[in-house]
């Protein structure tokens, strides 16, 4: 069990920042913009079965006061929200049935809320992963699988320029990764975003498609 208190000051951006985007929309710091400060309670049980399985959860709860941000409006504008809370937990584990089998896994829940009702853009509420690992006498082989809940965010490509409500969609996103060591050497190669999947973490802001990468070393 642990209880936290801090505090952010503001960047420099978040205080001087002024440019216009490529879209028209034009960003400006705030000099008023006061630090940030969070209390911060968290409750952690692990619990390990020898090297078969491993799995933890750690529940939270996160108190902001003056929570510096930028609000989408004509322009962008860093301020301080009036309060903000954040409660959830994470979930991880680790199961190895057998010597070359291992996976892994984890899940996220995140529930982020304005006390004064404004709303909280780009956090997805639900986050999680998985692993699974095989070892073979040629090569080892990892498939892994990201995911993630939609977003809401507020258009500022919208013709109206009234900065209407939309939502970014969930994806899933898988990746690959085949490894070998022989001798002093060991080479892989890592193809990420598996199935060239088109997705956008920010409004208008394409995330890559499939990307190789090879090493050895």
């Amino acid at each position: 069990l642990a209880y936290r208190e801090g505090f952010r000051a503001p960047s420099l951006s978040e205080l001087y920042l002024e440019y216009q985007a490529y879209y028209g929309l034009k960003h400006k710091g705030n000099p008023e913009v006061i630090p940030e400060r969070v209390q911060s309670i968290e409750l952690t049980y692990e619990h390990s079965h020898g090297d078969v399985w491993f799995w933890g959860i750690s529940v939270f709860y996160n108190r902001y006061e003056n929570m510096i941000d930028f609000v989408y409006n004509t322009p962008v504008l860093a301020i301080n929200r009036e309060g903000v809370t954040g409660a959830g937990l994470e979930y991880q584990f680790k199961w190895k049935p057998i010597e070359k089998l291992i996976l892994t896994g984890s899940y996220a829940y995140l529930n982020m809320r304005d006390r004064g009702g404004n709303p909280i853009l780009y956090r997805s509420k639900h986050q999680g992963g998985i692993n699974i690992k095989y070892k073979m006498n040629l090569l080892n082989i990892q498939l892994g699988i990201k995911a993630w809940s939609q977003q809401i965010y507020e258009d500022f490509l919208d013709e109206c320029h009234c900065m209407p409500e939309r939502t970014l969609p969930e994806k899933i996103i898988p990746e690959i990764i085949l490894s070998k060591k022989m001798n002093d050497y060991k080479g892989s190669m890592h193809i990420t975003n598996l199935f060239d999947t088109e997705y956008e973490l920010i409004q208008d802001y394409p995330m890559p498609g499939r990307s190789w990468q090879i090493t050895l070393t």
